[in-house]
């Protein structure tokens, strides 16, 4: 007995388990539920409506609920049809029972449909996500998807949508094409993941791992990440720069991208952050540069960066931060450099920190003297601030073990005008090997410059050959200060040194009003410098009980000793002056162009006097006007023992020399004195020499290819010896 009850009781079992099998996977035929079905979704929205066939009754274990299922029907919205591959209506276990046939739940499995369709399918929900911009953009693509629909079909929280898209194409604003895209997604409590995101944009691929999307009080915000590479075209269509200018070869750059963004309800973006992770393997830039190609010898217009990183952060108000850190190759170097830029933008102030090695280049600064070597140790360290078109040097350092130099609190304008500075100095050897420091401070409208050992002897040289005047004041955008000097040692050439220079200037507008500066060779020679405006006109005196430094400088002079020199210089505008310059008892040894006169004219005497012991001049004067580039030269006029020279011409910058004059031993002016009556006596005596008179000449060409040509002459010019008799009267 027992075991037959045992074995009904497992048939039992089983046949229940056959029935529970049977429901659940094929369920029972009905078309009792067809108006419930309809009904159900007419209540969703009353523009839907739904083709039914076979609809069967089974049996849901998971949900405690019998499913009304139809398969293979057709959903219209407003006459645009969705192919659904399933539907079921979930009613529970004790809605049977009660006969009330209330749906619990909705479940809608989707064929592969138009995604344009869907969209407006999502929008007839009302759910609160940017689906509107999407419709209006997409232009092609294919949608799979499942649809779950709580009970209380009035919340929109209550609806949970899965699926995926299929190769669809984004169009945006007509511009931009996004193609082959696909990803698989789910909508639940006004939220949006979207999951394994891939497209294709300007022939790149892009990754993303998840996308994460949420309204919440009329917001929308978007969280998620790319994976891709950037090329040169990527960088023109989302920047506008042309960056091929720069970059020659088509550069891939691999890409990590993370993203969150906050939308209103009308799309406008009002908060955002993008942080992105680039690898640079090897990426060179043409940058064309005068200034850098002047100071580093080896640049030649290339930058390469090698295995660096950037991590580039976007934010509100265009608010932007990058981190580079790369090696650095300059030029056609092979080794590399260590390098890294942070920038910052915030508003309208940018901000700069550059650190660079700069040991494998050449670096040339001609303007102070300095060379450092290839594989010399440099750095330069840089913090630089930028502010509604000004710029501010907070800290400039460039430096090695020897060398260092400084800048502080250094603003200038877009135009590169220096506007105010705190603090400049310098510490450093210059080619010649000399210790070089000075400090330049600034202190409201007073600037302190102090130095123990400085030499000026390259820029001395170069000003002195420099036909054209230059401001170096021009420099600031507008200088107003008084200017407090004071130089211990101040080399002014190999030999000479000008000792405890100390002084006062005043600039007004960029130009020097007044100047007072004084110093000393030594305990009987001394040096003044002053500046006077009078009466509208800069006056500029120079004088030194020392002449040799300033002027054996200049080519065409060689072996010069002695003398003192006095300079008078009168502007009357800008760029045209008229000067005086006036030397006293000084030698020349060697003075290439005169030699050649001499010895051509048969002068041997004196063009051996010109090539062993030195011609001597008891007075040196010239009289000449500068107009920019122009100097013309209106009379040279040298009196000496052996020989006289009166000349004039003109000198144009770096094209042209031109002179001419009259050159002529001192027995031949002795004699043609000497034929004056009663002066002739006075002057001279009644001694005559031998020999012709003189020559005359013309020096002509270029400031590297001078030619001369001389003649003999018979007769002096009345200019000639007016001039020489009034020298001879001035020194007797």
């Amino acid at each position: 007995m027992y075991k037959i009850f045992l074995r009904l009781f497992f048939l039992l079992f089983i046949t229940i388990l056959i029935i529970i099998f049977y429901l659940s996977s094929f369920g029972i035929k009905t078309n009792k539920f067809n108006n419930i079905i309809k009904s159900e979704i007419s209540k969703l929205d009353n523009r839907f409506s739904i083709d039914l066939n076979d609809i069967f009754i089974k049996l849901n274990i998971k949900e405690r609920s019998f499913s009304l299922n139809a398969k293979n029907i057709n959903l219209y919205l407003s006459n645009k049809k969705q192919k659904i591959a399933n539907v079921d209506l979930l009613l529970s276990f004790k809605s049977i029972f009660e006969k009330n046939n209330k749906i619990n739940k909705i479940i809608i499995n989707s064929e592969e449909n138009e995604i344009i369709e869907l969209l407006k399918f999502v929008r007839a929900y009302k759910i609160n996500v940017p689906v509107l911009y999407l419709e209006n953009s997409l232009t092609k693509g294919k949608i799979i998807y499942d649809i779950t629909v709580e009970n209380n079909l009035k919340k929109s929280d209550k609806i949970l949508v899965t699926g995926k898209i299929i190769d669809s194409e984004l169009n945006i604003f007509r511009k931009k094409k996004f193609k082959n895209i696909n990803f698989e997604f789910k909508y639940k409590n006004q939220s949006l993941n979207i999951n394994n995101l891939n497209f294709v944009h300007d022939g790149i691929n892009f990754k993303s791992n998840n996308i994460y999307m949420n309204t919440k009080e009329n917001l929308t915000y978007i969280k998620g990440d790319f994976k891709n590479v950037i090329n040169t075209d990527l960088v023109k269509n989302f920047s506008n720069i042309e960056i091929d200018k720069y970059i020659s070869e088509k550069i891939l750059l691999p890409s990590n991208s993370f993203f969150d963004i906050t939308l209103n309800n009308k799309l406008k973006v009002i908060n955002y952050e993008i942080k992105n992770k680039i690898k640079l393997d090897n990426m060179s830039f043409k940058l064309k540069n005068d200034i850098i190609n002047n100071y580093i010898k080896d640049y030649e217009n290339k930058i390469t960066l090698k295995d660096g990183e950037i991590n580039l952060v976007l934010s509100n108000k265009n608010n932007i931060e990058i981190d580079l850190i790369s090696n650095l190759i300059i030029g056609k170097n092979t080794n590399t450099q260590k390098f890294s830029l942070k920038y910052a933008k915030k508003k309208n102030i940018k901000e700069y920190k550059v650190k660079i090695d700069l040991t494998e280049n050449e670096i040339v600064i001609n303007e102070i003297d300095f060379k450092k070597n290839k594989n010399d140790e440099l750095q330069l360290d840089l913090v630089l601030i930028s502010k509604n078109n000004i710029f501010e040097i907070k800290n400039l350092k460039i430096y090695n073990s020897k060398d260092k130099f400084l800048f502080k609190n250094l603003k200038f304008d877009n135009y590169f005008k220096i506007k105010d500075f705190k603090v400049i100095e310098a510490n450093y050897e210059n080619k010649k090997d000399l210790v070089n420091d000075i400090s330049i401070k600034k202190v409201k409208n007073k600037i302190y410059i102090k130095s123990n050992n400085l030499d000026l002897s390259s820029i001395i040289e170069k000003s002195l050959k420099n036909t054209s005047k230059t401001n170096f004041l021009d420099i600031f955008q507008n200088l107003n200060s008084t200017i407090d000097i004071n130089v211990k040692n101040l080399s002014i050439d190999n030999d000479y040194k000008l000792k405890n220079l100390s002084g006062k200037s005043l600039i007004k507008n960029n130009k020097i009003f007044k100047t007072n500066i004084e110093g000393n060779f030594n305990i009987e020679n001394k040096f003044t410098y002053t500046i006077e405006n009078l009466n509208g006109k800069k006056v500029t005196t120079i004088f030194s009980d020392i002449a040799e430094p300033f002027v054996k400088n200049f080519k065409f002079i060689k072996g010069f000793e002695g003398g003192k020199l006095d300079y008078t210089s009168t502007e009357i505008k800008d760029h045209f002056s008229k000067s005086e310059l006036r030397i006293y008892n000084f030698k020349l040894k060697d003075m290439p162009a005169l030699t050649k006169l001499l010895s051509l004219a048969s002068l041997q005497g004196i063009a051996d006097l010109a090539t062993g012991e030195g011609i001597r001049f008891n007075e040196f004067d010239m009289f000449f006007e500068n107009n920019k580039n122009l100097i013309t030269i209106n009379e040279i006029y040298a009196l000496g023992p052996a020989i006289s020279i009166l000349m004039e011409g003109y000198v144009e910058k770096n094209k042209l020399v031109s002179l001419r004059g009259t050159l002529v031993p001192a027995t031949t002016i002795n004699k043609h004195i000497a034929k004056i009556p009663l002066v002739g006596n006075i002057l001279v005596g009644k001694k005559i020499g031998e020999g012709v008179f003189g020559v005359s000449f013309k020096i002509k060409g270029t400031p590297e290819n001078l030619d001369t040509r001389v003649n003999p002459i018979k007769t002096l010019t009345p200019r000639f010896i007016t001039r020489t008799l009034d020298k001879i009267k001035k020194s007797n």
